[in-house]
């Protein structure tokens, strides 16, 4: 499984500790403040370049751009490009911890609740029965049994809301 191997290396590797906690999901604050700190390095120094090339000669702008080039953009590139690789998973492919599947099933079953009375009540709840299926489909079989007794849940408040009776 690649969170396990994604938790395991967190807790190796200094620079994964930096954008990964233990159980393996992504510090987005952090890996968002690099790459806002290293785009800023990237127009202050096509800034810097552009005046200094402007003031001498074409060459000291060219030598400019390239060592923007080289020493930001290059890096940066290659850091989002190594976040976005260690997390896998393509469309489709929900890759969630126990913690998460919990709290989107919650999340579904508070949002079924508050759909109750509303003038689309049947559709909200359709749809929120779908995802739970997803979820329990989408689920190891050891947290499938927990993730189909919330689906059937939510099944169960579109059958008395009026909906159809299959998704």
């Amino acid at each position: 499984m690649q969170r396990t191997a994604r938790a395991r290396a967190a807790r190796q590797s200094p620079i994964v500790r930096l954008y990964y906690d233990r159980d393996g999901d992504l510090r987005a604050g952090r890996a968002m403040i690099t790459v806002g700190g290293l785009a800023l390095l990237v127009v202050l120094g096509t800034l810097i370049a552009s005046f200094v090339g402007a003031a001498t000669n074409p060459e000291t702008l060219a030598l400019g751009a390239m060592i923007v080039f080289l020493a930001i953009k290059i890096p940066l590139l290659a850091v989002v490009f190594w976040i976005l690789m260690r997390q896998g998973g393509g469309p489709g492919e929900a890759e969630w911890s126990p913690r998460e599947r919990a709290e989107i099933l919650d999340y579904l079953v508070r949002q079924a609740a508050e759909a109750r009375g509303t003038p689309n009540q049947a559709e909200r709840i359709t749809w929120l029965t779908r995802e739970a299926w997803h979820v329990a489909d989408t689920a190891p079989d050891d947290e499938r049994a927990a993730a189909v007794a919330v689906a059937v849940e939510i099944g169960a408040m579109r059958r008395a809301a009026g909906g159809r009776a299959t998704t």
